[in-house]
């Protein structure tokens, strides 16, 4: 699989380059800084199975970019990163057709879950959109209303969501024992239960229903 990254800065593609290649095995990433160089790149390539586009680089005339790589490629998955946390530029992005809208502040290795989770066929919806969801209009609205009441997290005890949180966050078990001054074994008991409530079979599962509901991982990289 290839996987476009578009970003006029190169700091920023150096940094996300090795994540985004342990996505799964043989992932390859072409790279462009400007959107008519990710347009050209698109084009050529005739594996491409997600796009990843900076919201203010150049050529992209706001949304415009967007809209342009979803007319050409409309199954393909396209993802937003920005530096931007404004509501708005999130609501527009996801409103247009993105994905997902990926903060740059968000950690390398939150940044792969989103992005397998998107590859799983569904949406991420950044946390900081669902705070404001009443300001912002219908659509996020809607996506905050996709978690019923009753949604499993709500039966993890505070022990229990502080764990989901690093495994979000990617942290093996031994980290989240140093982390919250616990024993490996009673993690594992912890994620015996936490299974259980969320009705899944594993990290994976428990982490791609975290980030459905808006979790990020950030409480975890402050804990360590």
């Amino acid at each position: 699989m290839e996987i476009l990254l578009a970003d006029d800065h190169a700091m920023v593609r150096d940094g996300l380059v090795p994540f985004l290649e342990r996505l799964e095995p043989g992932t390859t990433v072409l790279e462009a800084s400007t959107f008519e160089e990710a347009l050209a790149a698109a084009r050529a390539t005739g594996n491409l199975g997600m796009a990843i586009l900076d919201l203010y680089m150049p050529g992209m005339n706001g949304l415009g970019g967007l809209a342009t790589l979803r007319r050409d490629f409309p199954d393909l998955p396209i993802v937003i990163l920005s530096g931007s946390t404004k509501p708005e530029d999130a609501f527009q992005a996801i409103e247009a057709g993105a994905c997902g809208f990926v903060p740059k502040t968000m950690r390398g290795e939150t940044i792969i879950g989103v992005l397998r989770l998107v590859l799983s066929g569904e949406k991420y919806i950044p946390p900081f959109l669902f705070e404001h969801r009443d300001s912002i209009g219908t659509t996020a609205t809607a996506a905050a209303a996709s978690i019923p009441p009753g949604s499993p997290l709500a039966t993890l005890t505070p022990r229990e969501r502080d764990i989901l949180d690093m495994i979000v966050d990617g942290a093996p078990n031994k980290v989240i024992a140093r982390a919250l001054t616990l024993q490996e074994v009673t993690v594992k008991a912890h994620l015996r239960n936490m299974f259980r409530k969320l009705n899944v079979a594993n990290r994976t599962e428990a982490a791609r229903v975290a980030l459905v509901a808006g979790m990020t991982g950030r409480k975890a990289l402050e804990k360590v």
